[in-house]
């Protein structure tokens, strides 16, 4: 059985195998849960983005080591494309695809990182995780998520 739930907490006291969060390609001042675990990793995605290694497109990932700054042994950070026009239905088919890809990488206890966007609603979010998970989810048996509206680096 499968353990789905909402927690408050920001992204770097996330416990899990692996934290995921969303960056994206015209956001290159990283905002949110992805800036936060930038930051605990001493700028290493924000490094890769100077000089042009990831460009935070849709599809686009990149998985890194805890440094022993945070609660997860791996952050998985998954590029979600534009930011500006993101739609409804474009952030749940972001959903499904990060699930997979954290699926895919072998995690089975996850925590999903998440910075609030004006067009999906705190139940929203949670509708499209739990279909995602259905979907996407058979090999987690534990997913987390926190969608915090200020995260203080």
């Amino acid at each position: 059985m499968t353990t789905f739930e909402r927690v408050e907490f920001p992204a770097d006291r996330l416990e899990a195998e692996s934290v995921v969060a969303f960056y994206f390609s015209d956001k290159k001042l990283l905002e949110g849960p992805a800036a936060l675990l930038d930051w605990r990793l001493d700028g290493q995605l924000t490094r890769m983005l100077l000089s042009g290694d990831v460009l935070g497109k849709a599809g686009e990932h990149v998985m890194l080591q805890n440094n022993g700054k945070l609660k997860s042994d791996w952050v998985l950070f998954v590029g979600g494309g534009q930011w500006a026009g993101l739609s409804e239905e474009t952030h749940a088919s972001l959903i499904r695809h990060m699930l997979k890809v954290a699926s895919q990488a072998g995690f089975t206890k996850i925590s999903l990182a998440f910075m609030p966007h004006e067009d999906v609603s705190d139940e929203s979010l949670h509708q499209q995780i739990s279909d995602a998970m259905a979907v996407e989810g058979h090999n987690i048996s534990e997913c987390r998520y926190s969608c915090l509206a200020t995260v203080t680096v």
